[in-house]
């Protein structure tokens, strides 16, 4: 049995992937005699409690590498729970186990997540989990409620059969390994209101002005609606992950969103001189425009514009854990240089940022709404809005999406038409339990496969973005394809600085560039190692895919997918080929122009100098805040 755990770690220490659901399965394959089950139940909001059952080799005979590994699969389990579904806490069962097998897990647990930790300052990598559990029970509990804010863990005793965890152990194994059931799990159903909900977006444009944002971690996208027509769309280069203050994150936001708000007085005539106002907003529209540019052209505008004239909705999809309309994760990369500079202050500052919905309120009539979400909901939401545009029985299901850029967003609209209240952080993520030399580089290296937030090794940020692409490049094209490798430092999109190789994000951000080259080089078709980079890349989404059914069980079995890895047809096609060998009944969905099936959405696919790739979210904003708009009026599905 041993021999099991021993083939694994060679493959890891062998610069190989050893994904988790490779794991889980060799696990479950173990014969009873020589295992046992640790059960995980999960505290949840709204008593949405879940289980989860983990089967694993018993602990003693294995070797220090062996119990490492298995260790490690644990806590990148409990990691990918409360990073997905959040919670108030855990509580820990093993049943057939020996000894203290499962208090010795619990206690890796809690040093590993920080649990104990004095401040969420200071808890290491795992417990960024566990911070935005907390915030999102700050967000979501009475300011009363016991324990707020505090993550706790209970070691229930061995062979502890109480009534709710007899009950969803029974349910777990009556439904397969590890499982899940609750409110948003299994036990939900289709009601048909998914797609009620879906036809209130697109409709009741009529005398209506509608701003959508698509907040992202290169770059901001706009896109105004009036009277149901588009007719300004904005894209702002940004890179948020080196602000060191709150304001540099928030102040370009408000600034585009003012802008847009003049744009739509102008089209409405909401000014004595149309043509003044409109040749005093024309400097914020020139291509890589800064804030000052853009503020100073508001500060021109603002005076020609009727200042009583305010939008009727605004959708916001922005990179991070929402909840209620409140921005409440603060664990995420786009964060990451407020958290180092800021330190104890932290805390503090990011609650003005919790607060963008009121922010932004001012800018919207009294009874209009602020409808904020995170990029990945966002991304569901559009897709279920094209899809069921022509075809309601194609979203019965509900959609869950992903969009591939900066990170991973991934976005889960129910059959019932909701988006849950967890934080679905499947960027966060492990699915890599291997590739053990790629651990010792910097997570800024791209040759790294830690995470850039946590430290932790092996998670969907550095495999199915483009920092996956990045890192895939820097490990085949040395020897693959030196000739593309050369011409990649050659253009300044790779550097090489104290021993680490570097994506230079400034003077310039060659980010953007980079990936643009590499998908450049699939689309030639002459580049064999390019190809294996996207096959590999769907390969891991496959695996993200199982990951996703075993936390969530979703009715929606397709993955939807959005953001620049999909925006070509030949990288998406080799994403399609490397997912269908880990996962032959995964299907991939790009959203481009074929699923350009609303009004606005055709709109934007017939303008000639967008993609619906680029604004596709933007646009989905609108129908967001339309739907969100028509509900505050009473309008019923």
């Amino acid at each position: 049995m041993s021999q099991v755990v021993r083939d694994l770690v060679a493959v890891a220490a062998g610069g190989a992937p050893v994904y988790i659901s490779t794991v889980r399965a060799a696990f479950e394959a173990l014969p009873v005699e020589g295992s046992f089950v640790l059960r995980v139940g999960v505290d949840g909001f709204g008593g949405d409690d879940r289980v989860y059952r983990l089967r694993l080799p018993h602990l003693a005979p294995l070797a220090p590498d062996e119990r490492a590994l298995v260790e490690e699969y644990v806590l990148a389990a409990l990691y990918n729970v409360i990073s997905t579904v959040g919670g108030r806490g855990l509580s820990l069962r093993a049943d057939g186990a020996h000894g203290t097998e499962g208090a010795d897990l619990a206690a890796v647990f809690e040093r590993a997540f920080g649990v104990g930790a004095a401040s969420r300052l200071a808890r290491p990598g795992y417990g960024r989990a566990v911070n935005v559990s907390e915030r999102m029970d700050e967000a979501v509990s009475p300011p009363d409620a016991p324990s707020l804010g505090r993550f706790t863990v209970r070691l229930a005793e061995d062979g502890a059969t109480d009534a709710a965890d007899a009950a969803d152990a029974d349910a777990a194994d009556a439904v397969g390994a590890g499982a899940s059931v609750g409110a948003m799990g299994a036990a939900a159903r289709a009601t048909g209101r998914i797609a009620d909900l879906c036809d209130l977006s697109t409709g009741g444009f009529d005398g209506t002005t509608i701003c959508g944002i698509d907040i992202g971690g290169t770059d901001i996208k706009l896109a105004l609606a009036v009277d149901g027509k588009a007719v300004r769309f904005v894209e702002y280069d940004w890179f948020p992950a080196a602000f060191h203050q709150v304001a540099e994150l928030i102040d370009p936001v408000i600034a585009l969103a003012r802008l847009l708000r003049l744009e739509a007085a102008c089209m409405r005539g909401a000014t004595p001189d149309a043509a003044a106002l409109a040749a005093a907003l024309a400097p914020a529209y020139a291509h890589g425009v800064d804030t000052a540019t853009i503020l100073a052209a508001v500060a021109a505008g603002e005076p020609l514009a009727d200042p009583a004239f305010t939008l009727d909705a605004i959708g916001v999809c922005f990179p991070d854990v929402v909840v209620k309309d409140r921005i409440v994760g603060g664990e995420v990369y786009k964060t990451r240089g407020m958290r180092n500079h800021l330190g104890a202050q932290y805390e503090e500052q990011f609650r003005r940022l919790t607060v963008l919905n009121d922010l932004l309120a001012p800018l919207v009539r009294a009874d209009g709404v602020v409808g904020i979400v995170n990029d990945g909901p966002m991304a569901a939401f559009t897709a279920a809005v094209e899809l069921g545009a022509v075809d309601r029985a194609a979203i019965a299901a509900g959609v869950f999406a992903h969009t591939l850029g900066t990170e991973l967003g991934t976005g889960w609209v129910t059959e019932d038409g909701l988006i849950p209240d967890i934080p679905l952080e499947i960027y966060n993520c492990v699915i890599d339990l291997g590739s053990y030399p790629e651990r010792a580089f910097p997570p800024d290296d791209v040759r790294s496969v830690n995470n850039f937030n946590t430290l932790v090794a092996g998670t969907l940020q550095k495999y199915t973005s483009q920092s996956g692409v990045f890192r895939l490049a820097a490990k085949y094209l040395p020897a693959e394809d030196p000739a593309l490798l050369a011409r990649l430092f050659a253009d300044g999109l790779l550097v090489e600085h104290d021993g680490a190789l570097l994506c230079p994000t400034e003077p310039r951000d060659m980010r953007k560039p980079l990936l643009e080259a590499l998908m450049a080089a699939a689309d030639d078709g002459s580049h064999p190692a390019v190809d294996r980079i996207f096959r590999e890349v769907g390969e891991f989404l496959a695996v993200a895919w199982l990951e996703s059914r075993w936390l969530l069980d979703p009715a929606a079995s397709d993955r939807i997918l959005f953001g620049r890895l999909v925006k070509r047809r030949s990288c998406f096609a080799l994403m399609v080929e490397g997912a269908r060998a880990i996962a032959p009944g995964l299907r991939l969905v790009v959203a481009d122009d074929e699923l350009a099936n609303t009004p606005l959405m055709r709109q934007l696919r017939d303008d000639g100098r967008y993609t619906v790739a680029q604004f596709a979210q933007a646009i989905g904003a609108i129908h967001y805040g339309n739907l969100r708009r028509r509900l505050a009026a009473g309008a019923t599905a």
